[in-house]
């Protein structure tokens, strides 16, 4: 191949078919690559690839400015045996933002890459836009027409990158759910945060879509819970299960301080009144189940037309310990279920989806 610069998104070309071709005809042992954004399916796609050519060692040097690289990924690079830092600028007001890969036979004692069979350098981040869809622009170089350089620079970046220790992805994991929770579905879009294919208006559209393997947020770092109305129990009370996932979300915001039979208090924003409502865990279908009074705004819409979401949140500050609002399809309920869409917090049952964030 020697050297070129490729173009993707322009006809049918990915970056990510460039790369797989290049690494399996090459065989590196060891790989390096620094990105400015990362997401739980870059690094699913980067993982097909390598096991295609010979499970290559594997470094990664993350940018995690702004908040935009998914942290689950992170947490998933180092589950695979990858060894992670996290990338910083060195001037106050500069962001980390690199897209570099370097392929050889071995890490250098300096970090580099001796022996280089690959270099990549280009505008394509590590996620799904950036190896699938954008239109991305890179240099390209294999065997003898690499770019010496390239190692260099991987081990500056590589050196100058802090490790990315339990704590400090705990750190950043909590960072970027907190963001992630006040931007609008449009920003995690354009930022490419979302690494889902479409994002639907209504919560039974996810119905047809496959779950995805890998959230970027878990669900320890997620204050809220929602989950489509299509099906629910109850005739006196209108009594809404949440899948576990969902459902766990929710047990944390009120561990230890529920009353001994699950009676917990709940501000209701959409007419300002609190009221106690029940919250149990049913082993008979593994579901959380919460006993909503039916005078609850939403609650008479819902039991009419099996169709809306329910969505709750930590209460507010020294008040009610959760929130809980029952949202018609409409605005409010498509930034719920987009967010999730976007972020991979969901899964559904045969009936109606679910999400968390």
């Amino acid at each position: 191949m020697g050297q070129q610069i490729v173009l993707s998104g322009v006809g049918t070309r990915q970056h990510a078919e460039v790369l797989s071709r290049t690494l399996i005809r090459l065989q590196p042992r060891v790989l390096g690559i620094a990105a400015a954004f990362v997401s739980v399916e870059g690094v699913q796609a980067l993982l097909e690839i390598l096991r295609r050519c010979g499970q290559p060692q594997c470094r990664l040097v993350a940018g995690t400015d702004n908040a935009i690289t998914h942290p689950q990924a992170l947490y998933l690079a180092r589950d695979e045996g990858w060894r992670v830092r996290l990338g910083r600028p060195e001037k106050p007001r500069g962001i980390f933002h690199p897209k570099i890969l370097v392929a050889g036979r071995r890490f250098s004692r300096t970090g580099g890459i001796d022996q280089l069979s690959c270099v990549y350098v280009g505008s394509s981040n590590l996620t799904t836009g950036g190896l699938k869809t954008n239109v991305e622009c890179g240099f390209v170089a294999d065997a003898s027409d690499c770019v010496d350089s390239a190692s260099a620079v991987f081990a500056d970046i590589w050196g100058a990158a802090r490790p990315a220790s339990i704590a400090e992805l705990r750190n950043y994991a909590a960072r970027f759910a907190e963001r992630a929770r006040r931007r609008p579905v449009s920003e995690l879009n354009d930022l490419g945060v979302n690494d889902s294919r479409k994002i639907p208006a209504r919560s039974s559209e996810l119905l047809s879509e496959k779950p995805p393997t890998q959230p970027a947020i878990r669900t320890d770092f997620a204050v809220a819970a929602w989950t489509g109305l299509q099906s629910f129990t109850g005739e006196y009370r209108f009594q809404i299960e949440f899948p576990r996932h969902a459902g766990e979300v929710i047990s944390r915001l009120i561990r230890g301080r529920a009353h001994a039979d699950g009676r917990v208090e709940v501000y209701c924003p959409d007419d300002e009144s609190t009221r106690p409502m029940q919250y149990r865990f049913y082993v008979n279908n593994s579901m959380f189940r919460l006993n909503v009074p039916n005078d609850v705004p939403g609650v008479e819409w819902a039991r009419t037309n099996h169709d809306g979401l329910a969505i709750v949140e930590k209460g507010p500050s020294g008040g009610a310990l959760l929130r809980l609002r029952i949202l018609k399809p409409g605005v409010d309920a498509s930034e719920i279920v987009g967010r999730s869409a976007a972020l991979g917090t969901w899964g559904k049952t045969p009936t109606r989806a679910y999400g968390w964030y």
